[in-house]
């Protein structure tokens, strides 16, 4: 309870009065909430410089993450001008941004103003490792996902590694195109970014690739200036200039064609023939990748990331698996034990129950909505789907096992509530 109440008194900005408390009760300077997050890391996350001073002067550590790998580093480096408090119970939507947008959960960028540049400055001054990784990335990562230029340029002066990839999947110069971080992106390529990086976001696919299906013309121009290839296909065998024209996105095409070579499944090479055949025939690029072979491919991908503990990566590629094979509720089931291992019991449901219309008389998409209800507290519900589960599966000693948790949990549950209200 005292290093609850001290971090809520540095949460709302009252350092002097949590500073006073704090060295009367004589507790570790380092102590965490139950979610591991020290008050340093909470300070640094709020981005009050005299609280940190405070603590940093008193024996903390400045580089002890919290139970999701987050340091005060990665918290400076994201969050801009509003207190700890108040993200709370938004950490993981901001944080995982990027990854939405990649998968098509969500479309508008979320900004956080400004991010904590004297924070980062003051954290680096006292020599914390300028790239430490967890799940969602490095703290360049994090600033570039959320505009934050002066943030990534203090850490790229400090060394951090522009070229840096998470779970297999996001590069800095990745999340920048799709944060539309135009000022980010430039620090990025001026530090040594590979513009046609092949390594991250899947097979075949570039920065610019990105940035032409997105559309944005400014990003395009970025990177064809930067040294960008608009001749490295997607997966599916096309190159940006034929996605931009499937759209009817002529500014792009211009900014495209005189640097684009020409295609034989294109005979009329001019910016109206591009468009015009892309929009209103069905071309298929000669070197296009069957859609058996993609699906399959990445379901193999997905599998590998899962057996390492990179359930991003894996929900990456089921999600590519599922563009292709939208009624294959295997692979709904997959990504919803994804969201299961990081704890999103939302989205795990959401699945689940989208692999249980595909397929009802399957135990495993009733043992999947059941795992997620049990993960929101719903374990009325949860005990319901696991005993249709059971029904389907009567012999499955795990299907038991999570009906008899269920029931019991749903037991405390009810005699908690009883002392609450005798």
């Amino acid at each position: 309870m005292g290093e609850m109440r001290f971090t809520w008194l540095q949460a709302m900005g009252i350092w002097r009065s949590a500073s006073s408390w704090w060295r009367k009760s004589g507790l570790d300077v380092n102590s965490g909430s139950h979610r591991g997050e020290t008050p340093i890391l909470l300070a640094a996350c709020d981005g009050d410089i005299n609280v940190l001073i405070y603590l940093l002067d008193r024996g903390g550590d400045p580089a002890i993450p919290n139970a999701g790998g987050f340091t005060p580093l990665h918290y400076a480096a994201e969050y801009g001008a509003f207190h700890a408090f108040q993200f709370t119970r938004h950490l993981w939507d901001l944080r995982m941004v990027l990854a939405y947008k990649l998968l098509g959960i969500l479309c508008a960028n979320i900004v956080v103003p400004s991010g904590h540049v004297d924070v980062v400055r003051l954290l680096l001054s006292k020599g914390v490792h300028v790239d430490p990784l967890n799940y969602s990335g490095a703290p360049l990562h994090l600033a570039t996902a959320n505009d934050h230029d002066q943030v990534a340029k203090v850490l790229l002066e400090h060394g951090a590694d522009p070229n840096r990839v998470v779970n297999h999947v996001l590069s800095p110069l990745v999340v920048a195109c799709c944060s539309h971080s135009l000022k980010c992106m430039k620090l990025l390529i001026k530090a040594g970014a590979d513009v046609n990086d092949r390594s991250s976001t899947g097979p075949r696919t570039t920065p610019l690739v990105l940035a032409g299906d997105d559309g944005s013309a400014d990003i395009v121009k970025i990177l064809l200036e930067a040294g960008a290839d608009p001749n490295i296909r997607n997966e599916d065998g096309r190159i940006p200039i034929m996605m931009a024209a499937a759209r009817g996105q002529r500014e792009l095409v211009e900014i495209l064609f005189p640097r684009t070579k020409p295609i034989p499944c294109l005979p009329d090479w001019s910016v109206d023939g591009i468009i015009r055949t892309m929009r209103f025939t069905r071309t298929e690029p000669e070197d296009a990748v069957p859609v058996e072979i993609l699906v399959s491919d990445s379901k193999l991908n997905a599998k590998e990331a899962f057996a390492e503990g990179e359930y991003i990566t894996a929900i990456y590629f089921y999600t590519k698996a599922l563009e292709k094979a939208p009624l294959d509720a295997t692979l709904f089931a997959n990504r919803s034990l994804c969201w299961l291992r990081l704890r999103e019991g939302d989205v795990a449901l959401l699945d689940a129950r989208r692999c249980k219309a595909l397929r009802p008389g399957w135990s495993k998409a009733w043992y999947r909505e059941g795992a997620a209800l049990s993960l929101l507290k719903n374990y009325r519900e949860a005990a319901a789907a696991f005993t249709e589960a059971l029904k389907l599966d009567p012999e499955n000693y795990e299907i038991k096992n999570a009906l008899r948790e269920a029931l019991e949990c749903r037991k405390r549950a009810a005699r908690s509530e009883e002392d609450k209200n005798p």
